[in-house]
C-alpha cells in the first residue's frame, strides 16, 4: 500500500511539473535582440515555461526563410518591424530560450496575409504576386484588407494550402524548434469561402449540394492542411509538437469558423489546443469551463487567458482567479500576451504567483 500512495504521489509531482506555463509573445517584443532579452528575463521571472512566439504575422517572417535548406519553397521576406536586415529573430530567441530551459513554439498566422495599412508590405508580397488568392464573400465580393483582421487566403484553393503548408515545414526544417503554434487556422467567418474556383470545385466533387455539405466541405479544407501539417511534421521531427491557438466555445468554432478543434483532438492530428478564453468575466469563463470539461482531452487543452485591458480596469487579481479555477484539470495556461502584461503593469502582482504555480 505504501508502495502505490508513493507511486500515485511521485505522477500527481510530474503532472504539476509538466503544466505547461506559456505566453504569447507578438512581433513587437521580438524586433530587437533588446527586445527579446528582456521577453526571456521577464519569462524567467514569471515562471513560463513556454513562449508562443509570433514569427509569422501577415504573410511576412520574424526569422530567414529557408534559412540552410530549401526544400520547402518559401518566398516571404522579412517584416517591416525587423530593422537589422542580418537579424535572426527566431534563431537568437531559441538560442536564448535553451539557455534558460524554455520552449520555443513557431507562433504562425495562418490565413491572414495584410495588415490593415498594405503600404507595410513589401512589393514581393503575397497579397501583390498572388491577389487572386484571396477569399470571397457569399456577395461575391473579394474580402479587403480593411475588414476583420485583414485579408484572408481562400482555404478551399489547394496553391493556399501548398502554400502555407511549405512556410510551417521551412521553419520545422531550418530552426530547432519545439514547437509549430497555428493561428487564424479557419476562415474568417461563416459568410467568407466563397472564391469563384472554389466554388466550382466543390459543385464538381460533392453530389447532393446543400447546406450541410457545404458547411462540411469548408471545415475539411481547414482540418485538412492540419492533418497535412501534422504528416509532414511527424514525417521530419516527431519532437516538435503541432498546437493551435483555437476559439474557445466549441460549438462556435465548428459553426461560424469551420474549425473543428474538437475533432482534430479525437483524430489526433494535433497534440494540443490553445482556447482563446479571453473573457473578462468569471461567470462566463465558468460557463466555458464547464463546457469543456466533459471532453476525455483535458490534458490536452490549454486555457488561454486575456493578460490585457486597454481601459486599465482589469485587475491581475482577476488573471490569477481564471487560473485557479483550472489549473489543475487542464494541461496548462497561456496568457495573451508579454506586450499586454508589461503595459498593464501585471508583473508586480503576477510575478509571486506565477513562481509558485504548480508548486
Amino acid at each position: 500500500m505504501k508502495n502505490i500512495l508513493l507511486i500515485s504521489f511521485i505522477l500527481i509531482q510530474l503532472t504539476l511539473f509538466s503544466k505547461i506555463r506559456a505566453v504569447w509573445v507578438p512581433i513587437w517584443d521580438l524586433a530587437t535582440p533588446e527586445k527579446i532579452d528582456k521577453v526571456v528575463y521577464e519569462s524567467i521571472q514569471n515562471n513560463f515555461n513556454q513562449l508562443l512566439a509570433e514569427v509569422r504575422y501577415r504573410g511576412d517572417a520574424l526569422y530567414f526563410a529557408n534559412k540552410h535548406d530549401s526544400t520547402f519553397a518559401n518566398p516571404e521576406k522579412m517584416s517591416y518591424v525587423v530593422k537589422d536586415s542580418l537579424f535572426d529573430p527566431l534563431e537568437y530567441l531559441i538560442s536564448k530560450g535553451k539557455k534558460n530551459g524554455i520552449e520555443i513554439h513557431a507562433w504562425l498566422t495562418m490565413y491572414v496575409v495584410t495588415p490593415h495599412k498594405i503600404q507595410q508590405l513589401y512589393p514581393e508580397h503575397i497579397y501583390f504576386t498572388h491577389p487572386n488568392w484571396i477569399t470571397f464573400k457569399n456577395d461575391k465580393i473579394q474580402m479587403s484588407c480593411n475588414s476583420f483582421e485583414g485579408a484572408y487566403l481562400d482555404p478551399g484553393l489547394a496553391e493556399v494550402q501548398n502554400y502555407l503548408f511549405n512556410i510551417a515545414m521551412d521553419i520545422a526544417l531550418n530552426y530547432d524548434i519545439d514547437g509549430i503554434h497555428l493561428d487564424y487556422i479557419r476562415y474568417p467567418d461563416m459568410e467568407f469561402g466563397y472564391h469563384p474556383l472554389v466554388r466550382e470545385n466543390y459543385k464538381h466533387k460533392i453530389k447532393y449540394q446543400d447546406a450541410e455539405s457545404w458547411q462540411k466541405w469548408k471545415e475539411m479544407q481547414i482540418s485538412g492542411l492540419v492533418e497535412k501539417i501534422n504528416a509532414g511534421i511527424r514525417d521530419l521531427n516527431k519532437n516538435i509538437e503541432l498546437t493551435a491557438a483555437v476559439i474557445a466555445k466549441p460549438e462556435v468554432a465548428q459553426n461560424r469558423y469551420s474549425q473543428n478543434w474538437v475533432g482534430w483532438l479525437e483524430k489526433d492530428i494535433i497534440d494540443r489546443v490553445y482556447l482563446m478564453a479571453y473573457t473578462k468575466f468569471t461567470d462566463e469563463f465558468e460557463s466555458l469551463v464547464d463546457t469543456v470539461s466533459g471532453f476525455n482531452n483535458n490534458q490536452k487543452i490549454v486555457f488561454g487567458l486575456r493578460a490585457w485591458d486597454n481601459s486599465k480596469k482589469y485587475k491581475a487579481k482577476e488573471i490569477m482567479e481564471k487560473i485557479e479555477i483550472v489549473k489543475n484539470e487542464f494541461a496548462g495556461i497561456a496568457l495573451f500576451s508579454s506586450t499586454g502584461i508589461r503595459q498593464n503593469k501585471y508583473n508586480k502582482v503576477l510575478k509571486p504567483y506565477l513562481r509558485n504555480l504548480y508548486k
